[in-house]
């Protein structure tokens, strides 16, 4: 097992690599727990003041009022807005109107784009699952969701919400939806005795059950690796957030469109 890091960040246990390229029983020896007990009980109360509860940090809300903000009040941005002054100054008309063209609709589809994300994010909460079925001392009960740990065995039936991104252990023609994170209309099967490379993209990560996902068929069980604001899906979700908030021009603006699904889906690895 793999020793506590005392400065590990809050939500994540410490593991020799990614979950997604382990073997099952690699990722619950790491984690410190065991396949049909789970944790103890009083582990997983240390765990909780250690790691912290597993929810999203409660935002100020979506304000149109800063989204505006935010997309003026950038160097390029400004750099633009000073050139436009120049050439309108200098009596340049068409190079003065096509800059004030380029400023305008940066703003109109950054302000779109950064308010979708928000929007997105905030939807978080409300999918949230509020209690989740874990195995500690041996017995199998409902807990609250923020009181879930990192190590935590977790049961997962048709119609559960997944409370925090999970390493399946079991499956059994386990679908779960994500489209909240993909964009993908369909379900995805999940496969628990496969590993994947380093690098293969979170949406085609199919032992993973993410954070906020819905159960459309089938039943599972997993091991908690990541919990609250560490999990792979708000990062996903803080990615398309940046891609918003870090546009230069309009000329950065058309690759960024997709980020989040960019993030999340990348060309099918092979199994390792």
């Amino acid at each position: 097992m793999v020793e506590k890091d005392p400065g590990a960040s809050l939500g994540e246990y410490p593991l020799s690599r990614s979950a997604h390229t382990l073997p099952y029983d690699v990722v619950i020896s790491e984690l410190g727990t065991k396949f049909e007990e789970g944790l103890s009980s009083e582990e997983a109360k240390q765990r909780l003041h250690k790691y912290g509860p597993n929810k999203l940090e409660e935002g100020e809300g979506v304000s149109v009022i800063k989204i505006l903000i935010r997309q003026v009040a950038n160097a390029m941005m400004l750099v633009l807005i000073l050139a436009m002054a120049v050439s309108f100054g200098i009596k340049s008309w068409i190079e003065g109107g096509f800059i004030t063209a380029v400023i305008v609709l940066n703003i109109i589809v950054g302000f779109f784009q950064e308010y979708a994300a928000e929007k997105t994010m905030e939807s978080l909460h409300s999918l949230s699952s509020p209690t989740g079925t874990v195995s500690r001392d041996g017995q199998t009960f409902a807990v609250p969701s923020v009181e879930i740990v990192p190590g935590d065995m977790v049961e997962l039936r048709t119609g559960d919400t997944v409370p925090a991104d999970i390493r399946l252990v079991e499956a059994v023609n386990f679908e779960t939806d994500e489209a909240l994170l993909t964009g993908e209309s369909l379900p995805v099967q999940k496969e628990y005795d496969s590993t994947f490379k380093e690098d293969t993209g979170p949406g085609d990560r199919l032992n993973i059950a993410y954070s906020s996902s819905t159960v459309t068929r089938g039943r599972a069980r997993g091991v908690v690796f990541s919990t609250g604001l560490t999990g792979i899906a708000t990062d996903g979700l803080k990615a398309e957030v940046l891609c918003g908030t870090k546009r230069q021009s309009f000329l950065l603006i058309l690759p960024s469109k997709r980020c989040l699904s960019s993030f999340l889906r990348s060309p099918r690895k092979e199994n390792t």
